[in-house]
């Protein structure tokens, strides 16, 4: 199963890219490898792991939001962390269902636990327009 993309994105040109970084007046884009050369005026670099980055002034975004990712995994809803692989990061604030499922963290920090993809089912995928 193929989970959402979860994390915070920007729409430059018509494609989509996840924002590494936001500054007062300009974001910087995780660019992949697949996605072609760059325009030339645009600052940009080399990842270490081989993607490029690019930073983009907020004023040339067609759009800029967030996405929010909420899971079910043993009868509990929780938010969608990294996912990597085959196993995804899940996030919780319960203190009763951490214990229950083996959960690690604290109540002021959450909880958090890395599980099967598979047993994931998707709850709600949420956007939200961030203001430029």
């Amino acid at each position: 199963m193929s989970l959402p993309e979860r994390g915070t994105f920007a729409v430059v040109d018509s494609t989509t890219y996840e924002v590494t970084a936001a500054a007062r007046d300009a974001v910087t884009l995780r660019v992949p490898r697949e996605a072609g050369p760059l325009p030339p005026h645009l600052e940009s670099g080399v990842r270490r792991d081989g993607d490029a980055w690019a930073r983009v002034s907020k004023a040339d975004l067609s759009r800029y939001f967030t996405v929010q990712v909420t899971v079910a995994w043993q009868g509990e809803e929780f938010g969608l962390g990294r996912v990597v692989g085959d196993e995804a990061e899940i996030l919780g604030s319960s203190p009763v269902v951490a214990e229950r499922l083996g959960l690690e963290g604290d109540q002021y920090n959450g909880f958090r636990g890395k599980v099967p993809v598979a047993e994931l089912t998707v709850v709600d995928v949420r956007e939200r327009e961030i203001d430029v």
